[in-house]
């Protein structure tokens, strides 16, 4: 299964503490989007690397629960990474990033862009909240040095300096150019009650670039030609084997007659590939 990461308003500068039963209270009136696998590449512009933070793995659980003290009895004092920025921050990154950001992903997403900037601006306050408790445990202690990497990669944007070939953020580029026809919006910035709204959905419904109608139009299909090609040649063997049993009235003018004909478009097919 996909793991679901959430990015979340939060009225603390850092995850609930499940020790202090806070998890209880932490969703009323919060605003949060959803993603799968791995954070969306606009959640990661709203943070830079001293934004990162640790938080114990049994404190997704309220203490008192089941499920704390079976992840107490698992993990100990174990902890996993998390993100967590002041909006006035997250809305200074996400539009020192914007132009960078969308010479590479494309102009067409600039719309998306900005209702994206607008949601933080609007709906997370005081602090956006990046969860990625989904993914505890499971890179064996490497999870940090991932976030590091795609943090050092967006400040290198900051400082005006190109990012590395196959580094982390070039990644997330190219994850979503490959797969942007599928749902653009979601793959950038994830999805949640109310986001997108119908006009931005329908706005990016259309930004993949695909071949026009005309284009098609213009341009006969493989199949179509090898449809006629075979239609001609039938008829052209019919004709020309009528005409020799005619001639001579012998069944074998007739094989003789196709097979001539068959062995001479064979050759200018070889030729011509």
């Amino acid at each position: 299964m996909s793991a679901r990461l959430y990015l979340n308003s939060s009225r603390e500068p850092r995850m609930p503490d499940g020790s202090a039963g806070e998890w209880a209270g932490f969703f009323d009136g919060a605003m949060e989007l959803e993603a799968k696998d791995w954070p969306p590449l606009l959640w990661w512009a709203m943070f830079g690397s001293g934004d990162l933070a640790e938080a114990r793995i049994a404190d997704t659980e309220d203490a008192g629960s089941v499920e704390h003290d079976e992840l107490l009895d698992a993990w100990g004092e174990a902890t996993y990474p998390y993100l967590v920025v002041d909006r006035r921050t997250a809305l200074a990154r996400l539009e020192g990033r914007r132009e960078a950001l969308l010479a590479r992903i494309g102009p067409r997403f600039a719309p998306l862009y900005e209702e994206f900037v607008a949601l933080v601006d609007a709906r997370f306050a005081p602090c956006a909240l990046l969860r990625t408790e989904a993914l505890a445990g499971g890179r064996e202690g490497g999870l940090r040095l991932l976030f590091e990497e795609t943090l050092a990669d967006l400040e290198r944007l900051d400082a005006g300096r190109p990012l590395p070939a196959g580094g982390r953020v070039d990644g997330l580029v190219r994850d979503f150019l490959r797969w942007q026809h599928t749902d653009p919006i979601r793959l950038l910035a994830g999805a949640g009650d109310g986001w997108p709204g119908e006009e931005l959905r329908e706005r990016c419904s259309g930004a993949a670039p695909r071949r026009s109608s005309r284009e098609d139009a213009g341009r006969p299909s493989r199949a179509g030609g090898a449809r006629s090609v075979v239609a001609g040649l039938c008829g052209t063997v019919g004709l020309c084997g009528a005409g020799a049993y005619g001639l001579t009235g012998s069944a074998w003018s007739i094989v003789v007659a196709c097979g001539g004909i068959l062995g001479t478009v064979v050759a200018a097919y070889a030729r011509r590939r």
